[in-house]
């Protein structure tokens, strides 16, 4: 499975987490190594996925907040406002693809 770059980040920190909380555990090193890194990949990857949904309907709802309110009418009031139903019908298109 290829990772993307914010699954990469998130488990990096993740294990960074898990990293400190090493310093207070007596556990033997290479286990709780071994834990961590499973842990933090396997989180990694639960976080992304239940998160997304909700990140692309905030991205979507701010996409359309920048939709013009008062438009002239004029071709380059019209191609503002087309070009922000392109990015809302991009970003529901990632929302649709999961």
């Amino acid at each position: 499975m290829t990772k993307t770059e914010s699954e990469i980040k998130l488990q990096g920190r993740i294990y960074d987490s898990l990293a400190a909380f090493n310093k207070t555990a007596e556990w033997p090193a290479l286990q709780l190594a071994q834990m961590r890194q499973h842990l933090a990949e396997h989180l990694a990857n639960d976080l992304l996925s239940s998160c997304r949904p909700d990140i692309l309907a905030e991205a979507i709802e701010a996409a359309r907040g920048e939709y013009l309110e008062d438009s002239t009418g004029t071709p380059e009031d019209e191609a503002y406002n087309q070009a922000v139903s392109d990015v809302v019908a991009a970003i529901g298109a990632l929302l649709e693809g999961k």
